[in-house]
């Protein structure tokens, strides 16, 4: 007789959701399926022989320590380098406020366990990374969405929000460049009102910045903590955008009261970062011009997306609207109310395209006329193709319709 396994995991059903972009990988991992759902960079970039020259020189000089237990804190000369890097970017820190975690999703699942007691809310962009809602969700908090515009998260919404708020706000939550999923760019004047908000509620602001080396176009806007009084925001990072995502390796730039409690939490979750990625990915930075890597990421990525925005504007019924990306991997599409997304995917599919739909980035059950593209993966040529079969697939659905007129999104094609 087995154990009533419904039973026992009733009370974690709440908590544990799938991801709905990790739910579609055995889909869009079909030869055939041409996928804008993850958001994953391109394999044919990965520098994978000098990744593999690195772990060989690490093998030579280090191996023994490199296999050995580490800090929980991660590999101190890598700590180190990030805090020199990390200061042309304006944001000053020690290698003591530098904590190396099993990639950026490791961070925000340490953030939720340290700054979310049972009866917290948090405030999040709508649409939201839905990776940290999964993260956060664990420990049941009350969200608090705030609509996003052209420059991002619309801070006077977000300030009547928290008046509103019956729950006491645990952090604010932002992918404040190249937002994912809308890719939509926060501006300089919304990031220093969200940070004056911070304060006024002493409620901490964590960045996640996954993409922020990635910009195509326009001029970068500085991170919460390059800005004045941003010396307590929570800043995350990570290498699996730049370099490789399966090296899993993200950081976490924190005030020492804050990386202290993360590095007990991590001390309960894996004792540390896998060690010989860390000397690795140090080495590959030692030995190899990053930056110049980066910058032939940024080229292909602005290739792609403009072969999807042009063909969204050569395929897309004119009721589409969609944003313009200055840089990272994605761009957000708004159809006619009428669409709903999750029944359109189930065509998608049919005709071999896939995408991620709107409504998994909504914690209130909206956006289901909206939907996620990626264009950082598939090649021009694909693009080309996938888009023609989304278009066409549109086309046919509205045909017997009204569409309503063109719907606005603000940063979106004018059409």
């Amino acid at each position: 007789m087995g154990q009533p396994w419904e039973r026992i995991f009733a009370g974690s059903e709440r908590r544990l959701k799938s991801s709905a972009i990790r739910d579609l990988l055995a889909v869009t991992a079909q030869p055939d399926v041409i996928s804008f759902a993850g958001g994953l960079p391109a394999p044919e970039l990965f520098p994978v022989d000098a990744i593999r020259e690195s772990f060989d020189r690490v093998f030579r000089t280090e191996g023994a320590a490199a296999l050995q237990y580490g800090p929980t804190e991660g590999h101190m000369p890598l700590r180190a380098m990030l805090a020199e890097r990390l200061s042309a970017r304006g944001i000053q820190a020690t290698p003591e406020e530098v904590l190396i975690t099993t990639g950026s999703q490791q961070a925000l699942g340490l953030l939720g366990t340290v700054l979310l007691p049972r009866g917290s809310s948090v405030l999040i962009e709508a649409p939201s990374y839905v990776g940290a809602l999964q993260a956060f969700t664990l420990h049941e908090p009350e969200y608090l969405p705030v609509r996003m515009d052209h420059e991002g998260l619309v801070v006077e919404d977000a300030r009547r929000v928290l008046k509103a708020a019956s729950v006491w706000p645990a952090f604010a939550y932002t992918v404040a460049t190249f937002q994912n999923p809308s890719g939509v760019t926060m501006s300089r004047e919304r990031r220093e009102g969200l940070l004056t908000l911070s304060h006024e509620f002493e409620m901490p602001l964590i960045e996640d910045d996954p993409y922020g080396d990635l910009r195509f176009d326009g001029k970068a806007v500085p991170p919460f903590r390059a800005l004045e009084g941003g010396d307590d925001a929570v800043y995350l990072g990570t290498f699996s955008k730049t370099l490789a995502p399966g090296l899993r390796l993200g950081y976490v730039v924190a005030p020492r009261p804050l990386i202290s409690r993360m590095v007990l939490a991590k001390q309960a979750a894996d004792l540390h970062t896998d060690s010989l990625a860390q000397r690795a990915v140090l080495d590959f930075c030692l030995h190899n011009d990053l930056a110049a890597h980066v910058d032939q990421l940024c080229r292909v990525y602005r290739e792609r997306r403009d072969a999807m925005l042009s063909a969204l504007k050569r395929h897309l019924p004119s009721s589409c609207s969609w944003t313009v990306p200055e840089g990272g991997l994605f761009t957000w599409l708004t159809l006619p109310e009428q669409v709903n997304t999750v029944e359109l995917l189930r065509e998608a599919v049919e005709r071999k395209v896939a995408f991620v739909p709107g409504s998994a980035f909504f914690t209130d059950g909206s956006g289901g006329n909206t939907l996620r593209l990626n264009f950082s993966h598939p090649t021009p040529e694909k693009i080309e193709e996938g888009i023609t079969r989304l278009g066409a697939l549109l086309t046919q659905r509205l045909t017997s319709e009204d569409a309503g007129g063109r719907l606005e999104l603000a940063g979106s094609e004018t059409r």
